[in-house]
């Protein structure tokens, strides 16, 4: 696909008349893939600096551990196999096995479990080095970009593709399940890595906001999927930065102060911390909600109105609500996360109720990437 012209205008999304400008949606679907959490702290930093070369990142990473894995050996894993064979092999399908009269054959067919190369994982990692392959070899993926040196990554594509074809691996459409369903061990930890490049790439297709030659995939711009989007994407920044400063970071159902009956209990509507923040030498314990909305209210006043008090009630009930769940030295604090809109660039308020600091500010997400990291950051400033 063609880039747009100036990469700096980006994009305004919102409803009605809330406008967010972003500057590139790379960016959070670079903090929300699982691939960041993988990355070193030198492609970070290049990831961020130049989100559009997200995908060429991602291209370079699956083959460099595509092809760290054909030297050490494919990961193998044991397959469901159902085959009519010459003789008996694990479990008998006796109906299949009658109703062909397979037997009068000197034939059987068996359900049975085969150790092979061909598993779910490495078939998703061949589609999205095919895939990767097409839209490298057809469009320009960066405005920059030596078209020799995105015709080679697209030549390397298919080549390892190839390769993994060749020892067995099926090439075919992807469940975009699999990831989702993956469960490493010890011996196979390596392959998140190789798994989330492979996941980014199918994921993503390189959509952009204008049009180009070839028909992929485009951005789902609902108010629905932005709002998810902002949410693991602020949840995964956090993962990555503030992890290896002691701080958990964990999206939690958060339990109501009642001693009502069971019946009662299951009435309940369900509390969900989009992130809670926990540092327990720090002694805090941060209830984050992030809103990809406008921060402000048009129910009174002339210059807008106020904060959106159902907004402030929820974030309210969810502090109120751990009182009685942690510890009494711990200071739970609330806060509200907003994009700046147009009509509210930037807003960082903070108050106090009932022992509690409860705050409301805005990230500019047209900003730059490091505005960006800075103001994210910000949130668990003392």
């Amino acid at each position: 696909m063609d880039e747009s012209d100036d990469d700096s205008v980006g994009v305004v999304v919102g409803e009605g008349s809330t406008q967010i400008p972003v500057r590139n949606l790379w960016l959070l679907y670079l903090y929300a893939s699982e691939l960041y959490q993988h990355l070193s702290a030198s492609e970070r930093v290049q990831a961020e600096s130049n989100p559009t070369a997200l995908a060429d990142l991602a291209a370079r990473i699956l083959l460099a551990e595509v092809r760290s894995r054909m030297r050490r050996g494919l990961t193998p894993g044991y397959v469901a196999r159902h085959e009519v064979l010459t003789h008996v092999r694990d479990r008998v399908d006796q109906i299949t096995t009658a109703r062909g009269m397979l037997l009068e054959r000197g034939r059987v067919a068996c359900d049975f479990e085969e150790l092979t190369v061909d598993t779910p994982r490495n078939r998703y990692v061949c589609a999205a080095l095919l895939t990767a392959a097409r839209w490298l070899g057809a469009t320009r993926v960066l405005r920059s970009a030596d078209p020799s040196r995105t015709s080679a990554l697209a030549h390397d594509c298919r080549s390892v593709a190839a390769d993994l074809q060749r020892v067995g691996v099926t090439a075919e459409r992807p469940d975009p399940l699999t990831p989702r369903k993956q469960t490493y061990s010890h011996f196979d930890s390596d392959d998140r890595r190789m798994v989330a490049a492979a996941q980014l790439l199918l994921e993503l297709a390189l959509p952009s906001h204008s049009t180009g030659r070839m028909a992929l995939r485009g951005l789902d711009w609902s108010q629905r999927s932005l709002r998810r989007l902002f949410e693991a994407a602020v949840r995964g920044f956090y993962a990555v930065h503030l992890r290896p400063e002691g701080w958990s970071v964990d999206k939690q159902q958060l339990r109501w102060p009642s001693s009502s009956s069971d019946a009662m209990d299951a009435l309940l509507p369900v509390m969900e911390a989009d992130v809670v923040l926990e540092h327990r030498r720090h002694r805090r314990r941060i209830v984050l909600d992030t809103k990809f909305t406008t921060a402000f209210s048009k129910q009174f006043g002339h210059r807008g109105g106020g904060l959106r008090s159902d907004h402030l009630y929820q974030l309210y009930t969810y502090v109120r609500s751990q009182e009685g769940e942690v510890a009494d030295d711990m200071r739970t604090e609330g806060v509200l996360l907003y994009p700046a809109t147009e009509q509210v660039p930037e807003l960082d308020v903070t108050t106090r109720m009932h022992g509690h600091e409860f705050r409301v500010l805005t990230v500019d997400l047209a900003a730059d990437a490091s505005d960006i990291h800075t103001g994210l950051l910000s949130v668990v400033s003392p």
